[in-house]
């Protein structure tokens, strides 16, 4: 830390430092209990000025600069106030429970608007050994940075190995009033959160933002509340949403704008529909909704139902602005319907992005072709990005096409499988006149333009 390290007083010295190879000596600095008067008023004007700091941890990523008396020194110097009193950010990495863990008291300045605490615990050899006492300390940690961080309005965690369950029990019993957005990371070793540890999430009611990516144990006996109000929540996302764990179907919010999930199990058209209608009810004003869905082993093949049997429920949220839908080989087909559906139902669509992976059995059942473009250039006025996986072009369509060319302001068309360039010309002089393609590449039928 340079404000310490340019101190006369703070010293090198050598020591046997943890590094991804092993233990190495090593120059550290080490920060006596004592300071002249002059270091000390040196020290404390230019730490006025600090508002964003970075601690670093574990070894892997940049060996420690600090020895472990230096924090004693430090709580000795400074007593209860805050190193940093104008502190804004702080990004604690703290790989040692003892020392680097309650080390960010000294930083919890009640100026502190973002906290991204990660819990950089050892390899599971060495955490049979120091998590224990990670898991005593972490909640006195957590409680201590609501006391005192008391403008904290956004905490990003990672939990690596830990259980993060009485991380969020404490968060949701001793959060500042300024509370606004949680993020709660997790690795593929993290234990999955306990249902009761879930429903702490109800305490929140301050909360606008919302990301979680540890799993959660529905196995218990414990039985889920019909819904999990989060009465002023705005964004949520979920990295990964299990069919087997229906807990984040029961979150609710009727001022949530956007919903992202970023791996969802696809199992049926039934049991899609099934959480489509759950959407629907507990966020009637969804404006944004980003779906990427990943088929299990069984459900993979030739398509055989439209999108629109599974995604019905939806169109009742007539506020929808953006819709992404990544299939990623799904057994579900796009057809004009489909397209039509959605253009009568969202008329302030902005951005649609309908897409599968690049393999011959989902792009067999791609069907929309210029009865579906031409019903989003009829009804959606104000969209100006559509992404597509292919524009099927059926001579019989033609006729369909207005007389009069639609001055439509789209301007950014991504068709996966590329477009044939008379069929690009067609869309572009018929209804999106202010689209622009790149030439990428050839077809074997005399080239082919891609978005």
């Amino acid at each position: 830390m340079p404000l310490f390290i340019f101190l006369p007083s703070c010293k090198k010295v050598q020591e046997n430092v943890e590094q991804p190879f092993g233990w190495t000596p090593r120059d550290i600095f080490h920060l006596p209990d004592h300071l002249s008067s002059y270091e000390w008023k040196r020290l404390r004007k230019y730490a006025a000025y600090v508002r964003i700091l970075y601690h670093s941890s574990p070894p892997a990523l940049k060996p420690r600069d600090l020895t472990a008396e230096s924090w004693t020194s430090m709580r000795i110097l400074f007593g209860d106030r805050p190193i940093l009193p104008n502190l804004r950010v702080l990004q604690w990495g703290a790989e040692w429970p003892d020392t680097e863990l309650p080390g960010i008291t000294h930083f919890l300045s009640p100026t502190v608007d973002l906290l991204l605490l990660s819990c950089c615990t050892h390899p599971h050899q060495r955490f049979l050994e120091y998590g224990p006492r990670w898991q005593a300390l972490l909640p006195g940690t957590i409680k201590t940075i609501c006391e005192r961080a008391i403008s904290l309005s956004q905490l990003m965690t990672c939990m690596g190995q830990l259980n993060a369950c009485e991380l969020v029990t404490t968060l949701s019993l001793y959060h500042p009033p300024t509370f606004r957005g949680f993020t709660l990371y997790g690795q593929y070793e993290t234990p999955p959160l306990s249902l009761p540890s879930f429903v702490d999430l109800a305490g929140f009611v301050g909360l606008e933002k919302l990301t979680i990516s540890v799993p959660v144990d529905c196995s218990s006996g414990t039985s889920l509340p019909p819904a999990l109000d989060l009465p002023n929540l705005k964004h949520l996302r979920f990295p990964i949403h299990r069919e087997s764990c229906p807990a984040y179907n029961v979150i609710a919010s009727t001022r949530l704008q956007s919903l992202h999930i970023d791996h969802m199990e696809y199992s049926s058209v039934t049991y899609l529909r099934h959480v489509c209608s759950a959407w629907a009810r507990s966020f009637p004003n969804l404006e944004v909704l980003s779906l990427w869905l990943t088929p299990t082993e069984s459900q993979y093949g030739v398509p055989t139902r439209s999108l629109l049997a599974a995604i019905t429920p939806l169109l009742d949220l007539h506020h929808m602005r953006t819709f992404t839908l990544h299939t990623v080989s799904t057994p579900l087909t796009i057809e004009d319907a489909d397209l039509t559906a959605i253009a009568e139902a969202w008329p302030s669509l902005k951005e649609l992005y309908i897409s599968g992976m690049f393999t011959p059995n989902y792009c067999a059942g791609s069907t929309a072709g210029l009865p579906g473009l031409l019903s989003l250039a009829t009804n959606c006025p104000s969209l100006t990005m559509l992404g597509v996986n292919s524009i099927v072009h059926r001579p019989e369509d033609v006729s369909l096409l207005p007389a009069s060319p639609v001055n439509h302001p789209l301007k950014e068309l991504r068709v996966i499988r590329g477009i044939a360039p008379n069929v690009y010309r067609l869309v572009r002089d018929s209804l999106f006149p202010h689209i622009n393609l790149q030439l990428h590449g050839s077809d074997g039928e005399g080239g082919s333009y891609y978005a």
